[in-house]
């Protein structure tokens, strides 16, 4: 199942206004998908670049047209078990910020054409490069030809082509065999609903949670309620308190006195002001 089907069951269920996920899984990935609602959508932008953590299984020895299990075998490489050491060496040197390239079979897209596109149409392009940040990685498991492994990392991070990238460097090939998210900044695995159980509306909205409850990292700042009107005609509102607790550019949430959250933010220093980004409407 994609990201996207995820979408499509879910709107189906209900008529929302808006809906979109955050952080986009492979097909062949489980795990977590926040899904954001209505209003909801408009604090995608501000969860989307966070870390992510993720469970997966290598099988060491194969590798694959996709880099995943499901992608057609390019080859088939017998080796003996490696010494434990020499996999944490490996996976070590990933840590910190790395260059990868982009998997062939991807949605990145490469003159306004996805490279799995491409990839399946036979025409060869150069795949782009990224930097991306691995923050820890462990090995959880190693039974050979597998090894378990999980990952915290950037925005970004192609888990498949981590796996490619380790069987390279251990001259036997390797591939992701299974992949599992579960962390996605404060969305962790034990939120999660499986969806299959939703079946009808009341089930959502059992498991919905208020947008005052996200984005707890950020800060936030209470409007009085005589300002409230500036910010529905996108006007600034004074910075309530010190202003230099307040970094430039740093996001806001604002509440209004009740504590229903109205707005995102952003902090201007020189005027002393919360510009408005986005306005929640209720």
């Amino acid at each position: 199942m994609s990201s996207y089907d995820v979408i499509r069951r879910l709107k189906r269920i209900h008529k929302f206004k808006k809906i979109g996920y955050i952080g986009t899984l492979d097909r062949n990935a489980t795990g977590i998908l926040p899904v954001a609602l209505d209003e909801g959508v408009k604090l995608i932008p501000y969860l989307e670049n966070v870390e992510k953590q993720y469970r997966a299984k290598f099988l060491l020895g194969v590798t694959t047209e996709t880099q995943d299990i499901e992608g057609r075998v390019l080859t088939e490489t017998p080796t003996d078990p490696f010494d434990q050491h020499v996999i944490e060496d490996v996976l070590e040197s990933y840590l910190g910020r790395i260059t990868q390239k982009i998997p062939a079979y991807s949605s990145k897209k490469v003159n306004r054409r996805p490279l799995y596109k491409w990839a399946r149409s036979g025409i060869p392009v150069e795949q782009p490069v990224k930097e991306v940040e691995i923050f820890d990685i462990t090995l959880l498991n190693y039974e050979h030809p597998y090894l378990d492994v999980e990952v915290t990392c950037s925005k970004g991070t192609y888990i498949r082509a981590l796996a490619s990238d380790l069987g390279e460097k251990l001259g036997c090939g390797a591939t992701l065999y299974t992949l599992k998210r579960t962390k996605h900044g404060d969305f962790t695995e034990n939120m999660g609903t499986d969806i299959d159980y939703f079946k009808i509306e009341q089930d959502l909205l059992n498991y919905l949670l208020p947008l005052e409850s996200i984005l707890d990292s950020v800060r936030g700042m209470v409007v009085e309620t005589a300002l409230e009107k500036f910010l529905k005609h996108g006007m600034p509102v004074p910075i309530a308190g010190n202003s230099k607790e307040w970094r430039h550019g740093e996001s806001a949430r604002l509440f209004n006195k009740q504590g229903i959250l109205i707005g995102m933010g952003v902090a201007d220093l020189a005027s002393k002001t919360i510009k408005i980004k986005r306005l929640i409407n209720h």
